[in-house]
């Protein structure tokens, strides 16, 4: 991960290109604390996450999560790993953040980008929330969508697990806005600051305490409780395997 100040933003860039962005333990940690670290910095008022190549983030690092629900696996990994979930330290941090959304975002990162409080993407991003196809029932991602875009769609999504492209979840509500490409992902994000800076600094917090006071968050145990189960160990298994998961109830889709 890269993490720069300048001009007062802290720039924090998810750098694991070759594995799309997924995150890792460590990937997840060095977020969070990267969060931490411009929220106890004074010069710091607005911080703003993107990731490198063609994804923002692709979620949780599976065959890492599937190792530590293997047999004789050290049975706290799986409670080091969801301790170090970034998503409260984003959405509570009361400096402005920014998700600039570069590419495919998906999982973990679109809970990541959901839990910033603007959020902007390149036109050929595309978005999901998938976890149901490797049996992993994520607490979170229905917790951040509430409030954002109608249960209906939010149904859609979480129980399909389908991906849409950039301009129908700007229009569902998941993200703030689209442009063209990366050129202009990085102008309307500048723009943006200027527009954050013309108001008050202290507003901004009340403001963000009182939203996050009224909209519903995950909480510690979602993540363990909806992986380590049958299902999560045999979706994880089969992406592994790069085959069709078999549920308890029959055969998979893809």
């Amino acid at each position: 991960m890269l993490y720069a100040v300048t001009d007062g933003v802290a720039r924090i860039t998810l750098n694991r290109p070759a594995e799309l962005n997924s995150f890792s333990t460590n990937l997840y940690r060095e977020l969070r604390d990267a969060v931490r670290l411009a929220t106890i910095d004074d010069v710091v008022d607005i911080v703003v996450i993107t990731g490198t190549g063609r994804a923002f983030a692709t979620g949780g690092d599976l065959k890492e999560v599937l190792a530590y629900l293997q047999p004789g696996a050290d049975p706290l990994d799986i409670y080091r790993f969801e301790d170090n979930l970034p998503f409260e330290t984003v959405r509570q941090c009361p400096k402005v953040t920014i998700a600039a959304v570069n590419g495919i975002c998906m999982a973990g990162g679109l809970i990541t980008t959901m839990s910033c409080d603007i959020s902007v993407a390149v036109a050929d991003a595309v978005f999901a929330a998938p976890e149901g196809k490797v049996g992993v029932a994520e607490g979170w991602m229905p917790a951040v969508m509430f409030g954002r875009v109608s249960v209906s769609k939010m149904r859609y999504l979480v129980l399909t697990g389908a991906a849409i492209p950039a301009e129908k979840a700007e229009r569902w509500g998941l993200i703030t806005e689209v442009v063209p490409d990366a050129g202009a992902l990085d102008r309307r994000v500048n723009e943006i600051i200027e527009e954050v800076r013309g108001t008050s600094p202290a507003v901004r917090r009340s403001y963000k305490q009182t939203i996050n006071d009224i909209a519903p968050a995950g909480r510690m145990g979602d993540f363990r409780e909806g992986t380590g189960t049958p299902d999560g160990i045999e979706g994880l298994s089969a992406f592994a395997e790069k085959r069709r998961p078999q549920y308890r109830n029959g055969i998979a889709h893809a």
